[in-house]
């Protein structure tokens, strides 16, 4: 057999073995970070979506966050890593302005029930619950000890000091609030 027989033969036996673990890996059921089998059973009204490729979970189109009677948006967009962090964005309608909210992570931005407003039951996640005198729709997210350590600086310049935040909007501004 020749150099070139050889590296011919190598080539081919390389491409079938690519060829082979690329039809395994097709066949594999790769899990999703997406919550809608979950919500299809329990809240099967929530208007909810889950990009792989941007990591993003949509929840846009259920509130409305600046009360001008049209749905806003509210994303929570994976940050990448091993161990994936998202960080809180909301689109009010009234401005279209993205709001990121990077210092707000959760690793499971999974939405509890919005009647339960005692963030000491809920363990992970957020909720959107109708609060304050004029019930405003209020996004709550508990942090994990990771995640309010890691930007403890920027949560207190917020006037943020506790792990369960309430996010509320006022004229296209976002208010902080510590629970």
């Amino acid at each position: 057999m020749t150099k070139n027989m050889k590296i011919a033969f190598t080539l081919f036996l390389t491409s079938l073995t690519f060829s082979a673990i690329s039809q395994q890996i097709n066949r594999l059921d790769i899990p999703s970070n997406s919550f809608e089998t979950a919500y299809h059973k329990s809240n099967p009204t929530l208007k909810y979506s889950y990009d792989n490729i941007s990591q993003t979970h949509n929840y846009s189109g259920n509130w409305d966050f600046d009360k001008d009677g049209i749905k806003d948006g509210l994303y929570f967009v994976g940050m990448g890593g091993a161990h994936l962090y998202y960080y809180l964005n909301v689109v009010l309608s009234s401005d279209s302005k993205s709001k990121e909210m990077k210092f707000i992570q959760s690793d499971f931005p999974f939405l509890t029930a919005n009647d339960r407003v005692n963030m000491e039951q809920v363990a992970f996640g957020f909720l959107v619950a109708d609060i304050g005198t004029d019930l405003t729709p209020t996004i709550i997210v508990r942090l994990d000890n990771s995640t309010f350590y890691a930007n403890k600086k920027e949560l207190m310049k917020n006037k943020i000091k506790t792990k369960k935040i309430a996010i509320s909007f006022k004229n296209g501004e976002t208010k902080y609030d510590s629970l």
